[in-house]
């Protein structure tokens, strides 16, 4: 299913009847459901970080409350790659901040979107000489990736083959830092607060290039888990109550000022 049909399927989900987002809420009510996701700060803390669960956990817990979930909701935080390997096996029910591809389509359930595209940045280390100001000056370096992230097709052209794969974000920007990568590409929100955790904003430096990507961000539920349905239903009743009254912008500027 492409995004616009997507799009336009949760967005008359969002509008049913009393009745149906009753019915949705009450079959949600109990049980324990498994989230399974990977640190991406400020979207994912780490556990028992001093500014809160993160903007897409508390986005999540509060959908699915106002949905009518009525049951716990065990976090775990583990390498994307895995949360991945969870979901596709039921091991976990859901996880945040997800893009779609069909290759993802196989073994997860889409909610509403919530977050409207990403905005890429460019980082390299500031004696790399390099100036990257159009796609194009991408050529023939190097660039460093999060495993299991999608990134956009454009900017992986311009490599052509030549990345290194970091762990996470933060292992990403540590390719750079260490030389084993000329360029890293980091999501605007996230990748800015790695690097200044990292303490490394003095020794990288930022290029004017960006590259904004309009596919849009979805919570996703397993397949193979048999309170996803359910638990999906809720949360889109919550996702849309919450973008109704601004209440994902709220969460978000509490953490990025």
């Amino acid at each position: 299913m492409d995004t616009r049909r997507r799009l336009l399927t949760l967005g008359a989900a969002a509008l049913a009847p009393g009745w149906a987002r009753a019915q949705a809420a009450s079959s949600s009510a109990g049980g324990t459901l498994v989230l399974a996701n990977a640190v991406y700060p400020p979207l994912v803390n780490p556990q028992g970080h001093p500014s809160g669960e993160g903007v897409d956990i508390e986005i999540a817990r509060e959908a699915l409350h106002r949905g009518g979930h009525g049951g716990a909701i065990e976090l775990q935080w583990v390498p994307w790659k895995r949360a991945l390997f969870m979901l596709e096996r039921g091991l976990a029910d859901f996880t945040t901040t997800v893009s779609y591809s069909t290759e993802r389509d196989r073994f997860l359930r889409w909610s509403l979107a919530y977050r409207a595209g990403v905005r890429y940045h460019f980082y390299s280390r500031k004696d790399s000489g390099l100036q990257l100001q159009h796609l194009e000056d991408l050529r023939g370096h190097s660039l460093a990736l999060s495993a299991g992230f999608i990134y956009p097709k454009a900017v992986l052209e311009m490599a052509a083959g030549h990345v290194e794969y970091g762990r996470d974000v933060g292992g990403a920007v540590q390719l750079v830092e260490r030389g084993r990568a000329e360029v890293v590409i980091v999501s605007a929100l996230a990748g800015t607060w790695e690097i200044r955790q990292l303490g490394l904003a003095d020794r990288l430096v930022r290029h004017a290039l960006e590259y904004f990507n309009s596919e849009p961000s979805f919570m996703a539920f397993s397949k193979n888990s048999p309170r996803s349905m359910a638990a999906l239903a809720a949360m889109d009743i919550g996702l849309a109550s919450m973008q109704r009254d601004g209440s994902i912008t709220r969460i978000e500027k509490r953490y990025v000022r």
